[in-house]
């Protein structure tokens, strides 16, 4: 039986790794202040015109367990079975969702929900290595193995310009936040063992990017394969220059600059730049 890779649009996935191994992506909604709500799928910039337009930020939500059921319905009655990869089960509800879904499965041995623990662009790199696996042929409990392999060894840091956003969502504690702020500073954040930590300040976006950039190169290792995201909401020029840094000393490394999903950027605001790596040794 073949798999079906499904993830969520809180993942940083471009379109070319969505369409070439066929990953099913789970659109977040975005629930404004006004009542009318979006999908969550579709990039930043769109979103970012609202909010220049006047516009409270949105929040998001998990999908429904009914929108997963659907999605195993469909898969079991074409004879494949499904892992979904969701954020960490810490900061978001979708892996329960996902999670009662497959209880409720006719079918529930051919249906693994795992969590990540991991999110954005790093959820991104889970999701397009276990979608290559389920490509290459293997099976279901192969598929899960490179998943949980790739999850251990990605690494995410990342800083940005406003600390709003990541209070009022709880991705950050609401104190160090505050205090950031309250000192005009702004965060460096790493994402590891499935929440996000605050592990310094800088004074200056500058500052800020140079310093996850200098936590990328600590960790070269040379001619190993290297699968590399630079992810970004209003900051493209730096997520390019990070992407080319990296292919000036890996020209063969596997790296790209991309803009975040309105679901994610719900919770991190404008001026977010953040790196996603994977080595794979």
């Amino acid at each position: 039986m073949t798999v079906r890779v499904v993830t969520d649009s809180s993942a940083v996935l471009p379109d070319e790794w969505i369409d070439t191994y066929g990953i099913h992506v789970v659109s977040l909604e975005l629930a404004w202040p006004d009542g009318s709500l979006s999908r969550g799928d579709v990039p930043y910039s769109m979103v970012a015109e609202r909010l220049a337009a006047g516009a409270k930020p949105p929040t998001t939500g998990a999908p429904s367990p009914g929108t997963y059921e659907s999605i195993f319905d469909d898969a079991l009655a074409s004879g494949e079975r499904v892992i979904v990869l969701c954020p960490s089960s810490e900061l978001s509800s979708t892996y329960r969702s996902a999670e009662l879904a497959a209880r409720a499965a006719a079918s529930s041995d051919d249906i693994r929900v795992i969590d990540t623990q991991t999110a954005a662009a790093g959820q991104g790199i889970v999701a397009l290595e276990a979608a290559r696996a389920a490509a290459a042929g293997r099976d279901m409990d192969a598929v899960v193995e490179r998943a949980l392999s790739v999850s251990r060894r990605t690494q995410i840091w990342a800083t940005l310009l406003q600390l709003e956003f990541l209070r009022r969502s709880g991705r950050i504690p609401a104190i160090a936040a505050l205090g950031a702020g309250a000192l005009r500073l702004e965060p460096v954040v790493r994402y590891a063992g499935g929440s996000p930590s605050l592990v310094g300040v800088v004074r200056s976006p500058h500052a800020g990017f140079e310093r996850i950039v200098r936590e990328w190169e600590r960790t070269f290792v040379g001619s190993t394969p290297l699968r590399f995201v630079a992810f970004h909401s209003a900051r493209e020029a730096e997520a390019n220059d990070a992407r080319d840094r990296v292919l000036q000393r890996l020209p063969n490394a596997d790296a790209i600059a991309i803009e975040v999903p309105a679901a994610l950027a719900a919770h991190t605001g404008p001026g977010l730049i953040g790196l996603a790596w994977f080595w794979d040794n």
